[in-house]
């Protein structure tokens, strides 16, 4: 056999052309002349088989996934190195150099290509709803029978803005369309129903607080006939704050802490702190405010008896000493609190004390 470009006789025959003649027209790759791609002008989220991937990613990179994408590698073409360069741009539309290299029956050859990508920007379902003000959540935050106070209104605003901050990047519906305060609370409109939930699940970590989610028909999507629903949800912060008294069958305790399981309060009567659910929220019977802590001082002590002065009437009183209270001694200067008519001397809580669940 001979080759009919070349006319040789004595070289290996490859798809009916001599080996020289076959690389000298092989292309190491194929790739199309122009590769369009449809980003959104804001997040630059791709449009790819009719959805929206959320990449997030500079123009640069977006220009250099398209013509990876583009390319095809002949099968022939072994150990292919490949680099891409953005030459210059010109409106919307990006030259780029892709330069290649490859073995191809044991030659190394070394090609170079010209092609565009076409950027062409529209808006994402996502942006369209953000700069739109959708939302599909709103969380009310109140507290019972009191005010929020300005500490309270400080930590939420910060719990929101950092959630969805943290969220944003993997979730473009995690945004704050509108924040409302009123004299009752305050309300967060939240992009996505998910996002809210996660916003929710962060505050009720930081405040504790009751939960309770509301379900509202809104309108029908037209192409899938299903409900379109928007959900309230009311977080409920307790009428005690951090500091203030509580009864919860029949144990007196001061809250210590709060988080989305429950409320930690130390004992006034015994060594140990306290735990209520929750669930158990309108069993906790709220006794006094942390501003009615007095001070007075520790008159005289016995190993059973421990005896202090009203911090009112400056009258003796003794009090049963317990395990909170061994370490004080006389003359020493201590925090009470009278509920229901008996004054207690205020423990100090340590890590150790054993915590009980109810």
């Amino acid at each position: 056999m001979f080759c009919p470009q070349c006319g040789s006789t004595d070289k290996i025959m490859i798809e009916g052309l001599c080996k020289d003649c076959f690389l000298k027209d092989f292309q190491l790759i194929s790739i199309p002349d122009t590769t369009e791609v449809t980003l959104c002008a804001h997040c630059h989220s791709n449009l790819k088989e009719g959805k929206w991937k959320e990449l997030g990613l500079p123009e640069e990179e977006i220009i250099y996934r398209a013509l990876e994408e583009s390319i095809e590698i002949d099968e022939l073409v072994e150990n292919p190195e490949v680099d891409l360069e953005i030459l210059q741009m010109r409106g919307s539309i990006a030259e780029c150099l892709i330069q290649v290299k490859g073995y191809v029956l044991g030659d190394e050859i070394i090609q170079e290509y010209r092609a565009d990508v076409r950027l062409n920007k529209s808006v994402c379902p996502d942006c369209s709803k953000f700069n739109a003000g959708y939302y599909e959540s709103v969380i009310q935050l109140r507290a019972d029978e009191r005010p929020l106070t300005k500490l309270e209104i400080q930590s939420a605003d910060r719990v929101v803005n950092n959630t969805l901050e943290r969220m944003w990047e993997k979730n473009r519906m995690a945004y704050l369309a509108q924040r409302a305060q009123m004299k009752e609370g305050i309300d967060y409109y939240i992009g996505s129903q998910k996002s809210a939930r996660k916003v929710l699940s962060a505050l009720r970590e930081v405040l504790g607080g009751v939960a309770q989610e509301s379900p509202r028909l809104i309108s029908q999507d037209k192409s899938t006939g299903k409900g379109l629903y928007r959900t309230w949800i009311s977080l409920r912060l307790p009428k005690f704050e951090i500091g203030d008294f509580i009864e919860y069958e029949n144990h007196i305790g001061q809250v210590k802490s709060l988080d989305s399981k429950k409320v930690v309060n130390q004992s006034l009567s015994t060594p140990h702190t306290f735990s209520v659910l929750w669930k158990e929220y309108d069993k906790i019977k709220s006794l006094a405010k942390s501003s009615a802590i007095q001070i007075t001082t520790i008159t005289s002590k016995s190993p059973s008896e421990i005896q202090i002065l009203h911090p009112e009437t400056f009258q003796p009183i003794d009090l049963h000493i317990n395990e909170n209270l061994t370490e004080l001694g006389i003359g020493e200067e201590v925090p009470v609190v009278q509920i229901n008519g008996e004054v207690y001397i205020l423990p100090k809580l340590t890590n150790n004390k054993e915590i009980v669940n109810y």
